[in-house]
């Protein structure tokens, strides 16, 4: 760590003793470079970070407890890996801790590193948030070192860390892409607004990318295992922790190398006296539009919370499921092969629901995104209630049908909310609370994928998949319910920001979205104190 952040003081150095001696108007200033593209990678990067070290556990796992590349155990008595144990067995203590580990710390360092982020600056909480995601994924790697209850014991803990690292960049990614280039000295325009949002989604389609990894890397050393036998079962799992470092070391000089944005730069220097004792949510409450960013930050949360539910409760588990549709049979390649193919339809599905942003914007991205899901989850569970079952190997009947239900399912969680939930905390909310109100808002998701996440296992053993399926079904239904009620339908800035936007973009008008999504145009309010264009987002 230490010698990538010194990779880049000699440029730095350089830069600083140009500058010495000549001063710049600050008009002259610029402002559109802040690291050229590599302040876009920032972004982008840490997005794939982020999924790569959250879902790499899954695949990890059944590598630990397989044999030359074979799932042991089963129900079919004719698979000569029935009464076979793997090399790190999961305990059955794991199967319910482990994964939902990394969603607490994930919690926990959304708060945390969202708050750092509007307090210190997006550069700098970065840089604390990837520092414990490279410490996590490297110590369950190399620290996982005993019996199985140990090992497991390890890199529970150290996958803590990782949920921490990896739940603060969540926030200061969106803020870094959303304000990458911005110009703090004029309001932005509604295209400048919708390129915001782009930018934002594009940073977050790195995430499918990062979900597809684990499962390439896993394909790759189980193929390797077969002409290079050192590349044993240990190797292999440990490798794939370890992976999870590269990006997050990627990411540490990347963002050394950016400059700290001028919109938040300029968002702090307006702070004056109150630098020391800034308080985002203090900040908040005091703001005369503190209703409108509570409605609308309790609109975002609870979307996020059901629709990560239903994520996590799906995607975490992709090889649990493929198990049950497929049975027991299939070696560890075969459904890291499927496990991948059903990540990789999520690449034209989110450039689809990027599409779709652009042309309508988050709020009909995330209504019809709800709406999709539902549907999806709700044709599943029938596939499974019609769908015989073998009694002995437990393998499903209309395996392929049921597969590429499965396929609509991924294709629906990686089209609509998946993105809107990511860019609308970063698009909506003031610079002030910009990194606090999206880490709470990603929190709230991360709260629902530990729901998700516990729910699951004891669900569809209690019950059925198909059941888990009609709930998953409900939530993405009701998820559509909140977003008609509580999502704004306009990407302007909620508070003090808005007006500024509003009155630019309309010549001095407010434009009113209807129930019937209608735009019309009112006068705007009278400004007679400072302050008072805050009741612009009544008018909305």
């Amino acid at each position: 760590l230490q010698f990538l952040y010194l990779i880049g003081v000699p440029g730095a150095i350089m830069a600083s003793s140009d500058d010495e001696g000549s001063e710049l108007d600050p008009q002259e200033a610029p402002t559109q470079d802040e690291g050229g593209s590599e302040g876009k990678w920032v972004g982008r990067i840490g997005n794939f970070s982020v999924q790569y070290n959250m879902g790499v556990a899954s695949i990890a796992v059944h590598i630990m407890g397989s044999y030359d590349d074979h799932i042991v155990g089963g129900r079919d008595p004719a698979s000569p890996y029935v009464n076979m144990t793997g090399e790190y067995p999961e305990p059955a203590w794991a199967k319910y801790i482990m994964l939902g580990m990394i969603f607490l710390g994930a919690v926990a360092g959304m708060l945390a590193m969202g708050t750092l982020g509007d307090v210190i600056g997006r550069k700098q909480a970065m840089r604390v948030t990837l520092s414990l995601v490279v410490f996590g994924a490297v110590g369950c790697g190399l620290l996982s070192w005993g019996g199985v209850d140990g090992v497991y014991g390890v890199i529970s803990v150290c996958r803590l860390f990782v949920g921490i690292g990896v739940g603060g960049i969540y926030p200061l990614s969106a803020a870094r892409s959303a304000e990458h280039g911005g110009d703090a000295a004029k309001a932005p325009t509604a295209e400048e607004r919708t390129e915001t949002a782009l930018k934002v989604g594009w940073a977050f389609f790195w995430q499918v990318p990062g979900m597809m990894a684990p499962y390439v890397a896993a394909l790759v050393l189980l193929l390797l295992h077969r002409s290079v036998p050192m590349i044993s079962v240990t190797v292999q799992w440990r490798l794939l922790f370890l992976l999870g470092a590269v990006p997050a070391l990627a990411v540490i000089y990347l963002n050394h190398r950016t400059p700290e944005s001028q919109v938040f730069l300029a968002s702090q220097e307006q702070r004056g006296d109150a630098e020391r004792t800034f308080s985002p949510w203090g900040w908040a409450r005091a703001h005369p539009q503190w209703p409108a960013l509570s409605r609308g930050l309790g609109g975002m949360s609870a979307c996020w919370f059901l629709y990560d539910v239903a994520l996590y409760g799906t995607a975490i588990f992709t090889p649990t499921i493929l198990k049950s549709i497929f049975g027991e049979k299939e070696t560890l390649t075969e459904m890291a092969f499927k496990a991948l193919l059903t990540t990789a339809v999520g690449i034209p599905a989110c450039i689809g629901g990027i599409h779709v942003l652009r042309r309508k914007g988050s709020y009909y991205l995330q209504f019809g995104g709800f709406l999709f899901m539902g549907a999806a989850y709700a044709m599943m569970a029938l596939g499974y209630i019609l769908a015989p079952v073998d009694p002995v190997t437990g393998e499903r009947g209309w395996a392929n049908f049921l597969f590429l239900l499965y396929l609509v399912i991924c294709m629906s969680i990686l089209t609509g909310p998946i993105i809107s939930t990511f860019v609308l905390p970063a698009t909506l909310f003031p610079t002030e609370v910009k990194t606090s109100f999206h880490g709470f808002a990603s929190a709230s998701g991360k709260v629902g994928a530990v729901v998700g996440t516990f729910m699951f296992h004891p669900l569809s053993e209690a019950t059925s998949v198909q059941f888990v399926m009609i709930v998953q079904s409900f939530l993405s239904v009701l998820g559509a319910v909140v977003t008609y009620w509580y999502i704004p339908r306009t990407n302007a800035v909620i508070g003090s920001e808005s007006a500024h936007q509003l009155l630019d973009d309309n010549g001095g008008k407010v434009e009113v979205v209807g129930a019937g999504g209608t735009a019309q145009t009112a006068p705007p309010p009278r400004l007679t104190q400072p302050g008072a264009h805050d009741d612009v987002y009544d008018e909305l």
